[in-house]
């Protein structure tokens, strides 16, 4: 009794410090994503690069801040009088058009008239057969001193109109709210013509294929406004998937986010699982051509391998010997690195993928833990693992070097799905 106690703690002292080193490997990860908002002009919000918004009046008012036409000063110097400060189509520039100074004799655009300055306008151009045209006072066309012709029989018009007509004009057409929209654009690399799923808070919104270089771009207008996560994931030409790359970030409304810097690490297998000390182990996979791929392969001391992908497909091969390693079980994960403008740029790491290194080496015959074959790695498993605690049994004795012991309980960790 005391023994099982003894071998109890022991596994579970190995299981603690398992997964403790491996949530210790995954903080090390990096991925270098870059979020730009671009605020649109017509947001009604007024960025650094603008001078004021025009928005979408009467959805999104104009922003002019605390300026007003008083501030601006007309043709001859003096500042306007009255009107309506506007912002420019490209939100660079105050709009002056329907800015005025009734009585200083220059006819600004809103205005109809001002003084002697009719705007070429005379009552013959106005319809009439004659007569003066004037100016009133508040800078409306007068036309009471125009002849008209006299009235056809039965007609019960004519006669002219005594005053102004239509008053002071707006000047200022605020564009279609179609104009403005949320968008996100996203770049990044992959693997050479390989699709690329993104997914906004776990849905499928778009698959897009890399180029020959391993680049891809997707764009979309069909996203709310707000928090979202974003996800992105690949598959090699191998059918490998890549890990899943999870970004959160706000949506602005009305404004340009671009993603950039969206790396995809890596695919990653492994072609002999279970080898013989001082035997080979075959690490490959798949990811951007012609870049530089480390290889992490976890032991008592940790080993890094650096290989250069192909230059057109972007696959990868480490042919690795195992004589430095322990008899034990061991991990291996890749990561892909660029230079970029001087900086040298790396991607995520890849899943983690697991070998087995023994005395007699080849494949087990129970892999991956599943020893009664039923799918999943549980405490039936566990049960079967404690029977042949010690022994020589080829099912049990995942690592197969020659008895089951504390690596094979961790092995049986690795791949517990309860």
């Amino acid at each position: 009794m005391h023994k099982f106690i003894y071998i109890f703690i022991c596994l579970f002292f190995c299981f603690v410090v398992f997964f403790t080193f491996q949530q210790n490997v995954e903080a090390d990860e990096f991925v270098p994503v870059e979020v730009e908002v671009i605020y649109s002009c017509g947001d009604g919000f007024v960025q650094l690069t603008e001078t004021c918004d025009k928005g979408f009046p009467p959805i999104i008012p104009e922003n002019v801040g605390t300026s007003t036409c008083q501030n601006f000063n007309d043709i001859f110097g003096n500042f306007f009088v009255s009107g309506v400060l506007h912002c420019s189509n490209d939100c660079s520039s105050f709009a002056t058009s329907s800015c005025y100074t009734c009585g200083n004799g220059y006819k600004e655009e809103v205005e109809e008239c001002d003084g002697g300055s009719l705007g070429g306008l005379s009552c013959t151009s106005m319809g009439y057969i004659g007569g003066v045209l004037s100016c009133s006072s508040d800078c409306r066309l007068n036309v009471s001193n125009c002849e008209s012709m006299a009235a056809a029989p039965g007609d019960t018009g004519g006669g002219g109109s005594k005053g102004g007509s239509s008053g002071i004009a707006a000047g200022y057409n605020p564009g279609s709210v179609d104009e403005l929209k949320t968008q996100v654009i996203v770049n990044g690399k992959s693997y050479p013509h390989a699709d690329v799923h993104i997914l906004v808070d776990g849905v499928v919104v778009g698959i897009v294929s890399a180029d020959a270089k391993a680049n891809f771009y997707f764009e979309t207008n069909e996203i709310s406004p707000g928090v979202a996560s974003f996800g992105f994931w690949s598959e090699d030409a191998d059918g490998l998937k890549s890990t899943l790359l999870t970004l959160t970030f706000r949506v602005i409304s009305g404004a340009v986010t671009n993603i950039s810097g969206v790396y995809i690490s890596p695919t990653i297998d492994i072609v002999n699982k279970s080898v013989k000390q001082g035997e080979n182990v075959v690490i490959y996979g798949q990811t951007v051509p012609q870049t530089e791929v480390q290889v992490h392969i976890h032991s008592d001391e940790q080993f890094v391998e650096e290989i250069k992908s192909n230059e057109e497909s972007g696959k990868w091969e480490l042919v690795f010997n195992t004589e430095p390693l322990e008899e034990d079980f061991h991990t291996a994960k890749a990561l892909f690195q660029v230079e970029i403008n001087g900086n040298i740029i790396k991607s995520g790491f890849s899943k983690a993928i697991s070998f087995y290194v023994g005395k007699i080496g080849g494949e087990a015959p129970c892999p991956e833990a599943d020893l009664n074959h039923d799918g999943r790695v549980n405490l039936t498993d566990f049960s079967i693992l404690l029977y042949y605690w010690g022994t020589d049994n080829t099912c049990a004795d995942q690592n197969q070097n020659g008895v089951v012991d504390l690596v094979d309980f961790s092995i049986m960790m690795y791949y517990w799905t309860g």
